[in-house]
């Protein structure tokens, strides 16, 4: 937590009044930069990224300006005339991917004729991120937006001894402004597996829901890269706003108007193409309508296509599609025969990482620039409809924009043509009340079929159902037979499960495995192993455990470490207790503190319960009840709600306090801002 009380008592007053809110006619104005192309440590995202938000914000109002891979001269020309052009009191946003370093507290963007010299060199020729908010407002900008996608690890220091690792924190006291960081103060960011980077989008997907809160959007999207990166990057912002603001008006809000029908390998080609069009209609970028033409020559919206690529082209408020030729093998070295040849950037930018079929690494699914996706998907459709990957993406897609009728089309399709990881998406649709009843029987009938087409997942989804009584009697032998089908080809969840069903043994009535905790390592191994963080946690604790410390207790701590690092959230709870409570190693609770702070910012309502437990004692914090009320009331907002002991032991807590009326009230209403903020 950042200045966190600092931060509130400056929010919490101006934040929710919802009588002060930005006239959508107020005029609204972007700077986007994206930087990539270095000499050394050059890029694959920010020049996607910046077009991409340039796309969006245009769609949203900004009159943009766009440069892409600019020297030190340009970068600071770009903002003399970008603020130069700008009226007395207009909305401003700058935006900015690429590389950046901190020194003393400060951030420096840096132009792409940077070089690897001394930190003292490369901070002469950078732009101060600080200095850029206060041009802003000396402008005289009425409300600023300000976005960095720019704490990726950099190589250009050749003297490190003075450089912090990420960027800094940023605040402004001058005039309303909100900066949103890609991640954690200290941190890194990531320039991911598709044609955007997480942060940008999953911000992308955010800015385009009519009449979302600008803070809504930005804890919308920490939500999202902190679960699809499994908690590595963790985004942050800082803020000192007393209106509202959206970025689309709550009026543009439509129903998607494509009507798919009943889906048939004959009707593909003609629905993607509504589906398509549907899409595009208002986008601000030429390539967007001629690649539609290119594949839909017949169709009825060619004229309106071709006068929009005029139209567009005449504007000065028109943006370059992304490109993909950093993400696949250049042209001239493609074999016909090759992975290269069928790789699309429908793959690239919608791959699923959960399909055993897939031919790229896959994108997670809260962080696909799904407008792009679908287009991308639509072309690849057009030219190939009876591809069941192609047509599992789709669905994908439409499932991701809550399109679940649309999405189930494209899943049954695909399924028809033995695409498991469509059965398996559609069985999740049945066991999540995906826009229908909650129906296990419908589910294990799909897991089952594609279990039976060699689905690990799906074979995991049964032993689970077995497990827990979901429709069929529970059964933890059963359970045990498909878990460890799943774990014998090498899946981390079934092989983390089966370690959990070893450790612990069978139950009061003999149902399940004897205990055997040489084979639930055995299976912990494999699986962190293969990279799955519970696993690491579990192994670490299981290491811990009173039967196993006396000759493992390092060997635990770092397996804790390893899991703490690589994003999960349960691994930072226990290393905090073990540093709070001094037992396995020498007490230290600042290090605590920052355990706990990471496992409860990763979304773990206990951490926030051991934050407010410190606060309350004075271990290593001065001793504070009001701030203790506040850890407790945030651990029962955010409490799972699987697991009732969690926000009854926190409101219990709370309750022992013995607050009154009003710092409870300020408590209360402190939590709730911060979770509108930052989200559960």
């Amino acid at each position: 937590m950042i200045n966190f009380w600092k931060f509130f008592l400056t929010m919490v007053w101006g934040v929710l009044l919802p009588s002060q809110i930005i006239a959508q006619d107020q005029p609204r104005f972007a700077l986007i930069i994206g930087n990539e192309q270095y000499k050394i440590g050059a890029l694959r995202n920010p020049v996607n990224d910046a077009r991409s938000m340039t796309a969006s914000l245009l769609q949203s109002g900004f009159e943009t300006k766009l440069l892409e891979n600019v020297t030190a001269e340009e970068f600071e020309a770009g903002i003399t005339n970008f603020l130069d052009s700008l009226p007395e009191g207009a909305i401003g946003l700058f935006y900015y991917a690429g590389h950046a370093i901190q020194r003393d507290g400060r951030n420096y963007l840096l132009p792409i004729d940077v070089k690897a010299e001394s930190a003292d060199a490369i901070i002469s020729k950078s732009v101060d991120a600080a200095q850029i908010v206060e041009r802003f407002h000396k402008s005289g900008v009425d409300f600023s937006i300000f976005i960095l996608d720019a704490c990726r690890n950099n190589p250009f220091l050749t003297d490190d001894s003075e450089q912090g690792r990420g960027l800094a924190s940023m605040e402004s006291d001058a005039g309303e402004t909100l900066i949103g960081f890609a991640t954690q103060a200290g941190e890194v960011a990531y320039d991911g597996t598709g044609p955007n980077s997480p942060y940008t989008g999953a911000l992308i997907n955010e800015l385009d829901k009519p009449g979302k809160d600008i803070l809504d959007v930005f804890r919308s999207v920490r939500r999202s890269v902190r679960i699809w990166t499994n908690g590595r990057q963790r985004p942050f912002i800082s803020a000192s706003i007393e209106r509202k603001f959206a970025f689309k008006d709550a009026a543009a809000a439509t129903t998607p108007s494509v009507e798919t029908g009943e889906l048939t390998l004959q009707s593909v080609r003609p629905v993607v193409e509504r589906i398509w069009w549907d899409v595009i209609q208002e986008s601000p970028v030429p390539g967007d309508f001629r690649n539609f033409v290119n594949h839909f020559p017949e169709s009825k919206n060619v004229v309106k296509a071709r006068n929009l690529v005029i139209k567009l082209e005449q504007s000065d408020q028109s943006v370059r599609g992304i490109v993909f030729a950093n993400f696949s093998v250049p042209e001239e070295r493609r074999s016909v025969h090759g992975l290269s040849a069928v790789v699309t950037p429908c793959d690239i930018v919608a791959g699923d990482p959960d399909d055993p079929r897939r031919i790229t690494d896959g994108v997670p699914w809260g962080l696909v620039n799904v407008r792009q996706g679908i287009q991308e998907c639509s072309a690849a459709l057009a030219k190939d409809p009876t591809n069941p990957r192609l047509l599992h993406l789709m669905g994908r897609l439409l499932d991701i924009q809550s399109r679940y009728d649309d999405a189930e089309g494209f899943y049954r399709l695909a399924s028809s043509l033995n695409y498991d990881a469509s059965l398996v998406n559609l069985g999740f649709m049945f066991v999540a009340a995906k826009g229908r009843d909650r129906d296990y029987e419908q589910a294990l009938k799909l897991y089952r079929q594609a279990a039976d087409l060699g689905n690990l997942r799906a074979r995991t989804n049964i032993g689970e159902m077995f497990e827990r009584g979901w429709f069929v009697e529970r059964n933890l032998d059963e359970a045990i037979l498909w878990y460890d089908l799943a774990a014998q080809n090498g899946w981390p969840n079934a092989l983390d499960t089966l370690g959990n069903m070893y450790r612990r043994g069978s139950d009061k009535n003999g149902n399940g495995p004897a205990q055997d905790l040489d084979e639930s390592i055995r299976l912990y191994t494999i699986a962190s192993e293969l990279g799955s963080t519970n696993a690491m946690n579990n192994l670490g604790r299981l290491y811990l455990s009173e039967a196993l410390v006396q000759d493992n207790k390092e060997l635990g701590l770092q397996w804790l470490a390893r899991a703490s690092e690589r994003g999960n959230r349960f691994a930072p709870f226990h290393l905090g207790r073990i540093y709070r409570n001094g037992k396995l190693v020498d007490r230290d609770f600042p290090r605590a503190i920052k355990l706990f702070e990471r496992s409860a910012d990763l979304g773990f309502a206990p951490a926030r319960i051991a934050i407010g437990r410190m606060h309350a004692n004075g271990d290593g914090v001065a001793k504070s009840r009001e701030t203790a009320g506040f850890h407790y009331i945030l651990a029962a907002l955010t409490a799972d709600g699987k697991r009732p002991r969690q926000k009854e032991e926190a409101e219990q807590r709370l309750d022992d306090l013995g607050l009154d009326n009003e710092t409870l009230s300020k408590a209360r209403s402190l939590a709730q801002n911060w979770l509108r903020l930052n989200g559960g």
